[in-house]
């Protein structure tokens, strides 16, 4: 793996690339808090075929902060990269990465060959729908211990135990469901992190994206459900098919709202994303 940087304007943006030069390229987009070493186990599995890309959003991982964070600014991050990268590539993109490959994957970008969404907030955005998740509460929650925890310079033990220990609505605790390399890589991201990416309204922030335009290109979206904390709900594939009639939509039982960090769901989700990168180079 080779580290990078690339400039997007007057922000430098931390990179990672790896496999063979002449492989398909698949480009992993994060969620909010989190960096590009969440792509980690995905990227050991598929590195010997393809060439895949890491991008730490602007204020996350080893990115330089912004003066503003909105989803524009995290698209035109995720265009430097492709700009990078020079030819179609397969973005795949996790919650607010889902909703940055989602846009892209509308665009009709000559560079996005095929996007793979896993449970983005497509419509939150839209009046009511953010209300019904358990997203307000736990972005209150995680931006006063941020606040907190930055304030008292707290070392990386204290955002592993606050990532590790809470309740999880599956039961239990959130490390009885996440394997303990993906906790340590979200309280080492949540340490960096600009909290400030947490203080604007998501809900606005989504209001960005027009959910009414379809898809432009090969998609495959995963979602769980919302009780057990889902940001794309089941009242939503109905109106992603209306619009994108050729999405593919899965439904995974028993799951959050991310499959990939969890023990009991992290092979299915490779076998999906393997199966749909294949399938585009057919």
């Amino acid at each position: 793996m080779t580290d990078i940087d690339i400039m997007n304007g007057d922000i430098r943006l931390a990179a990672s690339v790896e496999g063979p030069a002449d492989g398909a390229p698949v480009l992993f987009l994060h969620g909010i808090t989190m960096s590009r070493d969440t792509w980690h186990e995905t990227k050991q599995r598929l590195s010997n075929q393809h060439r895949l890309w890491t991008l730490d959003f602007r204020g996350h991982g080893h990115s330089d902060r912004a003066p503003s964070y909105d989803l524009s600014g995290y698209r035109s991050d995720a265009e430097a990269v492709l700009a990078r990268i020079g030819r179609p590539t397969i973005v795949v993109g996790h919650s607010l990465g889902g909703c940055v490959a989602g846009m892209l994957g509308q665009s009709g970008h000559p560079n996005v060959r095929a996007i793979f969404l896993e449970d983005p907030p497509w419509f939150l955005g839209e009046g009511g729908e953010w209300k019904q998740t358990v997203f307000p509460k736990l972005f209150s929650i995680l931006s006063s211990r941020h606040v907190a925890m930055r304030s008292e310079n707290a070392p990386l033990e204290t955002y592993l135990d606050f990532v590790s220990n809470g309740p999880d609505l599956l039961g239990g605790l959130v490390r009885d469901h996440i394997t303990p390399r993906h906790l340590f890589s979200h309280a080492s991201a949540i340490q960096r992190f600009d909290g400030r990416c947490l203080t604007g309204a998501i809900d606005t922030m989504l209001a960005a994206i027009d959910t009414s335009r379809p898809f432009r290109c090969p998609a495959r979206l995963i979602y769980g459900e919302r009780k057990f904390g889902s940001a794309f709900l089941e009242s939503h594939a109905a109106r992603l098919a209306s619009a994108s009639p050729a999405a593919e939509i899965v439904h995974y039982e028993k799951c959050g709202h991310h499959p990939r960090r969890m023990m009991a769901l992290h092979d299915r989700f490779f076998q999906d994303l393997e199966s749909f990168i294949l399938a585009q180079q057919g």
